[in-house]
């Protein structure tokens, strides 16, 4: 009885984070770094592995994605730069992508960032490598 219950408690753990390899479906975190909420929109969104110098911005949250099938990680940054339009973010940064066991494949795109507002609506993104979606 108590291998059943230390095993179900520790698959329910495990389940928790889009970077678990028990999640069964596509997963999206969203952890809020100020209280400020922004409104959501339509606009593109820059993402990018690369960083933005300090005081141009403002944290919003962290976003992980992880995905349950194989698949490109153009279809993650998708899902950040989706996720950031929903939380008012002009960019996310500091963006990373992997594949890891997950789900139903050995290979799962999986990826995390930083979703930040711009600073004074500078939205200059020229000398960084990186995609707008």
């Amino acid at each position: 009885m108590r291998k059943t219950f230390l095993l179900v408690t520790f698959l329910f753990f495990c389940g928790c984070s889009a970077h678990s390899a028990w999640i069964t479906k596509d997963t999206t975190d969203t952890a809020p770094i100020t209280e400020t909420a922004y409104p959501a929109h339509n606009n593109k969104v820059f993402v990018t592995e690369n960083s933005i110098k300090e005081g141009q911005f403002t944290p919003v949250a962290r976003i992980d994605i992880g995905k349950v099938w194989y698949g490109s990680t153009d279809n993650v940054l998708e899902s950040m730069a989706i996720r950031a339009r929903e939380i008012g973010a002009d960019a996310v940064i500091d963006v990373k992508t992997w594949r890891q066991p997950s789900g139903w494949s050995w290979a799962a795109p999986h990826g995390s960032g930083l979703a930040v507002k711009m600073k004074d609506n500078d939205l200059d993104f020229s000398g960084l490598s990186g995609k707008w979606l």
